[in-house]
């Protein structure tokens, strides 16, 4: 159990919050627009990853509304959040 509450231990802010998932969202959104003026920057992987948090958000929000206590979902969508997310800061400081 001890490995579980390490894995999702990072995600634990943001459950049953969707103001804060719509926060990283919005961080998200700002820095690709940052980025986007530098034109030796690949800015839209931060897009995706914008999207994906935006999208999430609003399923928080009726996971929240529903009262769900037992969150099977967050083991699919934990990891996709965390790779798209790891993936879209990386791919976008490389150099086109």
């Amino acid at each position: 159990m001890d490995l579980l509450k390490w894995i999702f231990e990072p995600i634990q802010p943001f459950i049953w919050h969707p103001e804060r998932i719509g926060a990283v969202s919005l961080v998200l959104v700002v820095l690709f627009l940052l980025l986007r003026s530098f034109r030796r920057f690949r800015a839209w992987p931060l897009l995706v990853a914008a999207g994906v948090w935006g999208v999430f958000a609003p399923w928080e929000w009726y996971c929240k509304v529903q009262g769900y206590n037992i969150r099977v979902d967050l083991f699919l969508i934990y990891p996709v959040l965390v790779s798209v997310t790891v993936w879209g800061l990386i791919a976008s400081v490389q150099k086109r």
